[in-house]
């Protein structure tokens, strides 16, 4: 794509996002919902429309190769991000379920699934085509099935009278035989060369991408080669234009600063009788004063900003009286009467919508469409600079005239001056009480160099293989709304656990702005059977987010930093070193081991609990700024003690094994990344079915002890078949029931599996009260 078409689809992002501004802000406020069915269906639409725009900005963001243009657009993607996990966390709240099942939504909205694989219109025509030559291949071959038959039955009535055959009539048969066999060969190679023409099989001669998708891969890479070259000149060019006007425009800056100031100050004398306070830098410093406003208008403000503080006091105080109220009044309410659904007030619509009028005012009435060579606007520049020059100028200038207030007022109202020097110092203390209480740091002398070097040498800190979020592959769950409809909870597909690996773990530690802003999240607990795809999640997050990968599992912990001091000096370590080099993930493999209910006797050396109680605690002193996230994994999630374990964990996920359909991508992606090949003498729709039950895990074992480097040689003439593969897979432990059981009951006993089974239950309650309700007034007439 060029530079026309990227900016072409900038543009009619930006078109479907302002739509959905002026749907969620509008001119009147929405009338709160009472269906919580209809309401869902409300939220999970913006939902899909809002990962669509997210979709069309990231390409954008990610071939745009002007350096201005990126900066809004980096701003308005920040701000979709954040409203699309703001709507997620809308959805957990709702449906008290970590999995949402939105196919219904994606039928009334055209849209289709979130692929395996991004399949282009020619790729969907020839899919289509490929099954339209299929059905009438298997029309044809029955009707001529019915032709040979008619015709052998004809020929046995005609040869049912005929004499002994002579030799030249056995030569004849042996050579029509022969004849036939090599025509029947040719024929199979034949159509085996027409079927791959056609697209209905795969070309055996064919290795690797096609050289349109190569072409347009190198494409990609240049842009973004290019992206670096352009953002260099621009930093440069920011640095000369600085450098220029601080030069040019900096001292006559400063002088009607001052001016200005000066004005100010006689007036306000003027009209009060005594000087003003000058605003403090937290306020704003004497930006608050260029505003157009009038020293009355000036003066009334900061005099209402003094009296904030007491304001903020009793409302809180309010609030939580409030609070209590509501309580009581909920529970009073029958359990019949819903209560009105509304969206809570979102902290990245204003983002978006600030992002959204920069766009019109900068670039919306601006025609970029044939600027093929954009390197950056130096008008624009010159103006964004001058905004920060006079900010620092600013700076300086009030500290300046601070002082020259400071004279002025010792030497016309020396009276007025102390009392305010008074009410200052009695003010600063109060500001000292309601600090908090800093962490110790227990190395306040050493380098963060030697930290690392320590937590490295120990294997603490460990290099995260480089795994991308794409190899866990898996399909959509195609059903889910309609078995939720017909009251049966429908297993998570393997998409929909890298959608919440994605919202939960890489966004977050992807953009300091969302970690700060969106709805907080410190611990993810992924608990599923082994083999099913874990620790690849684990590495996937670090590798998509280039965090650092620190591995407090209790395995790995055995015989380091012995004894309480060792312990609290180990998780100082690891938090301090995970803070200052973030985004950071911190894994513990094999979680339910530091809640266990009760130790095992071989396992009470290792001492596997030390982490129960200061685990938590550093958890808490983490701040919405710190990009650092807890990933624990467990197989045996059951074996720890619910509370404390769910205390650790905010968000708990359920990875069950795959299904059909994610078992049939995970074959071909395994066989053909391991270098075989899938002929049609390979049935992988066999393969999927009969692996029923065996984990991914098992799945990847087998298709390596097969895809030997022998074997691979062999190929050519010896094609794969699904026995191979089942024999060796038969070998391995499959996932049973009785254990997928065990995990489910143990997931109602969480704080989120509780709710979900309290709400079913009072929907059950309300079913039979209005059944006898019914009833009763059927009796009655």
């Amino acid at each position: 794509m060029s530079s026309r078409a990227y900016t072409r689809l900038w543009l009619e992002s930006q078109a479907a996002l302002n739509e959905l501004l002026g749907q969620e802000l509008p001119s009147q406020p929405l009338q709160p919902e009472k269906s919580q069915r209809l309401f869902f269906q409300m939220v999970a639409t913006l939902f899909l429309r809002y990962v669509q725009i997210l979709r069309c900005l990231e390409t954008c963001y990610d071939q745009m190769v002007h350096p201005q243009k990126r900066l809004v657009l980096r701003r308005v993607l920040e701000g979709v991000m954040g409203r699309v996990l703001e709507l997620k966390n809308e959805m957990v709240e709702m449906e008290l379920s970590e999995y949402h099942y939105m196919d219904d939504v994606l039928q009334d909205l055209k849209l289709t699934p979130p692929s395996r694989v991004a399949m282009l219109r020619d790729e969907a025509v020839q899919l289509v085509q490929m099954a339209e030559r299929m059905r009438q291949s298997r029309l044809r071959a029955k009707f001529m099935r019915e032709i040979r038959r008619d015709e052998e039955r004809e020929r046995r009535a005609r040869d049912s009278g005929a004499k002994e055959p002579d030799r030249e009539q056995a030569a004849l048969c042996i050579q029509k035989v022969w004849k036939g066999c090599l025509q029947r060969r040719c024929t199979k190679l034949e159509r085996e060369r027409e079927m791959a023409f056609i697209g209905m099989v795969p070309d055996p001669k064919a290795f690797g991408l096609p050289a349109a998708m190569l072409r347009a891969q190198l494409g990609e890479e240049f842009r973004r080669l290019r992206q670096a070259d352009y953002e260099a000149e621009y930093q440069q060019a920011l640095v000369s234009i600085r450098e220029g006007l601080f030069e040019v425009e900096g001292p006559d800056m400063k002088e009607e600063m001052k001016e200005q100031l000066r004005q100010w100050f006689i007036e306000c004398h003027d009209l009060t009788g005594r000087f003003p306070e000058f605003p403090d830098e937290e306020l704003g410093g004497s930006s608050i004063l260029f505003a157009e406003k009038t020293p009355e208008q000036v003066q009334e403000e900061l005099e209402l900003q003094e009296t904030e503080g007491q304001k903020k006091k009793e409302k809180t105080a309010e609030k939580e009286k409030s609070k209590e109220g509501k309580a009581k009044k909920g529970k009073d309410k029958k359990q019949g009467e819903e209560e009105s659904l509304k969206l809570a007030e979102s902290k990245f619509l204003p983002m978006i919508s600030e992002g959204s009028a920069e766009y019109q005012t900068v670039w919306g009435n601006q025609d970029e469409l044939d600027n093929l060579e954009p390197h950056y606007e130096l008008e624009l520049m010159k103006a964004q600079q001058r905004k920060e020059v006079e900010t620092e100028l600013r700076l300086q200038v009030d500290e300046l005239m601070r002082e020259e207030l400071q004279r002025l007022k010792l030497a016309v109202d020396r009276e007025e001056g102390k009392s305010l020097k008074a009410k200052k110092s009695s003010k600063q203390p109060k500001g000292k009480k309601g600090g908090k209480k800093k962490e110790k740091d227990l190395t306040p002398d050493r380098t963060l160099d030697s930290l690392y070097e320590e937590l490295v040498l120990q294997g603490i800190l460990k290099q995260a293989p480089h795994v991308q979020l794409a190899d866990y592959t898996g399909d959509f769950c195609y059903l889910g709304s309609a078995l939720r409809m017909a009251g049966i909870e429908p297993t998570p597909s393997v998409t929909d656990i890298r959608q919440n690996i994605a919202l939960y773990a890489i966004l977050r530690l992807g953009s300091p702005t969302l970690h700060e802003l969106a709805p907080l999240v410190k611990s993810v607990l992924l608990a599923g059977p082994a083999g099913t795809g874990k620790k690849l999640l684990v590495h996937a997050v670090c590798t998509e987010t280039g965090a650092n990968l620190f591995d407090l599992s209790p395995d790995n912990l055995v015989g380091k930093y012995p004894g309480k001091a060792g312990l609290s000096m180990l998780i100082h370590l690891v938090f301090k070193v995970a803070r200052l080099m973030q985004p950071s993930v911190i894994w513990v493999g094999n979680a339910e081991k530091t809640f266990y209910k009760k130790v095992p006797k071989e396992e009470k050396q290792a001492d596997p609990k030390r982490l129960k109680r200061d685990l938590p605690k550093a958890l808490k002193l983490l701040k919405p700024e710190d990009r650092v996230l807890l990933l624990g994994t467990s197989d045996k999630p059951y074996e720890a003690d619910v509370k404390t374990l769910c205390k650790a964990y905010e968000r708990i996920l359920l990875v069950p094994r795959p299904d059909y359909a994610s078992r049939y991508v995970t074959w071909q992606r395994l066989i053909k990344k391991h270098g075989g090949t899938i002929s049609p003498a390979l049935d992988a729709s066999a393969l999927a079915k009969l692996s029923d039950g065996y984990s991914q895990g098992c799945i990847a074992q087998a298709v390596q002890l097969v895809l030997t480097e022998r074997r691979l040689l062999q190929m050519p003439k010896k094609p794969l078949r699904a026995g191979e593969f089942l024999q060796v897979l038969a070998k391995a432990d499959p996932i049973y029931s009785e254990e997928e059981k065990t995990l489910q009951d143990w997931y109602t006993k969480t704080p989120l599996g509780k709710k979900r089974l309290k709400a079913a239950q009072e929907r059950e309650e309300g079913k039979e009260a209005k059944g006898k309700d019914k009833k009763g007034k059927k009796g009655k007439k």
